[in-house]
């Protein structure tokens, strides 16, 4: 057994490589849920399969892949490691060396643990894993969810034998010397796969399934300027004939703010439903008719599985504004329409919902191509594709032997 701060799994007997017939995946990806949930989705499908005889994540120490993935019933291993300083600052000086210790400490973990392919997800956590993948000679794949690469895939993914692309965009800006680009969409959870019917779900929310449904999240925590933005246009949308009803996911720590906000008589407004967070966000998809939403790349892919029109408003200060390029590619796809953050007022998201939510044939031809650009079966086919280059990596371990 290999013990470490993190976690206990077993490792293979000496020599027992030559005799193996299971696959050993590690997955590795962190920082944003856009990195992780894509692995958890992976997951989801390596699990059950009996020619699957070990998965481990490898992430950053105390990042939240850390609980996610324990949450969903995989091995952990955390890393101390740390992004790329985008700014002058002493960090540029130990940052390489803080690096090349991850790469070393991944290095250990994977000749314990003797993988037989490693998909990387994308953010810095990954770099160590498949850095060090390379090192020993075992296969990588790594998965671009973003329209606009990020750093670590860009560079690592020249050596991977597969680059997997959540989205189209991005199809000129990534390359492989070793492998292949396959074009499979972003993994989503099995939940949004099978999406509640409609009237279930109004049910469940305590909704009026016949009324047009807007639903407006910023994330999990919610995001500070689109809950300003929606709660000032407010007034004038509950006054829409026809009437339209909106759910408000607005994150924990909004949710005191934004009560205070309201206009006089809007809370509790039997049209108006304000939340906090939701456990399962599927639910609310299932019921609503449009959506006003960041533009993360698990997003994005959310809503194209279950054809949701959207109204995106890319966070500013993502990483190489990546959201923007998201929602760009999505809007000239004309799936989605966009408001730039510097942009967002009361009155241009009120523009915006009332354009569509009154026009029936613009929102179902944004449906439509909403669902033409989803791809259902993204984590099964990544899947499929990592245990063909893990069957290759052991097929060809056991001709050298």
């Amino acid at each position: 057994m290999l013990k470490t701060k993190s976690t206990t799994y077993k490792v293979p007997q000496k020599g027992s490589l030559d005799r193996m017939t299971g696959h050993r995946i590690v997955l590795t990806g962190g920082g944003t849920g856009g990195h992780i949930y894509p692995a958890l989705s992976v997951a989801e499908h390596l699990k059950d399969r009996p020619d699957v005889e070990a998965i481990l994540y490898i992430g950053a120490i105390g990042h939240p892949e850390e609980k996610l993935a324990r949450e969903n019933g995989l091995e952990f291993v955390g890393i101390k490691v740390s992004g790329l300083p985008r700014k002058l600052s002493p960090k540029l000086l130990t940052w390489p060396f803080e690096m090349v210790a991850a790469i070393m400490r991944a290095k250990a973990v994977l000749e314990a643990f003797k993988p037989t392919a490693v998909l990387g997800t994308g953010g810095y956590a990954s770099a160590p894993p498949l850095a060090a993948a390379g090192l020993l000679g075992i296969p990588t794949a790594v998965h671009e969810p973003d329209a606009h690469p990020g750093l670590v895939n860009r560079l690592l993914g020249r050596k991977a034998k597969l680059i997997s692309l959540g989205m189209q965009g991005a199809a000129g800006r990534m390359s492989t010397k070793l492998g292949q680009i396959a074009f499979n969409g972003n993994p989503v959870r099995g939940s949004f796969l099978t999406p509640m019917q409609r009237d279930a779900a109004a049910a469940i929310m305590g909704l009026r399934p016949d009324l047009k449904t807007v639903l407006v999240t910023g994330g999990s925590q919610g995001a500070k300027a689109l809950n300003e933005a929606v709660v000032a246009a407010l007034p004038q949308l509950l006054e829409l004939e026809p009437h339209i009803q909106i759910v408000h996911q607005c994150g924990d720590k909004n949710l005191n703010d934004v009560k205070e906000r309201l206009a006089p008589g809007l809370e509790g407004s039997p049209r108006y439903h304000l939340r906090a967070y939701f456990d399962d966000l599927s639910i609310a998809y299932a019921v609503a008719d449009l959506a006003v939403t960041r533009a993360g790349a698990m997003t994005v892919a959310e809503l194209a599985v279950t054809g949701t029109p959207a109204v995106f408003v890319p966070y500013p200060f993502a990483a190489q504004d990546h959201q923007t390029h998201n929602a760009r590619y999505m809007e000239s796809q004309k799936a989605a329409t966009m408001i730039m953050q510097e942009d967002l007022t009361g009155q241009t998201i009120y523009n915006q919902i009332c354009a569509l939510v009154l026009d029936d044939a613009r929102l179902n031809e944004m449906r439509k191509r909403m669902r033409e650009l989803g791809k259902p079966d993204a984590a099964s086919t990544l899947a499929e594709q990592v245990l063909q280059l893990s069957a290759e990596y052991q097929s060809n371990n056991g001709a050298q032997r």
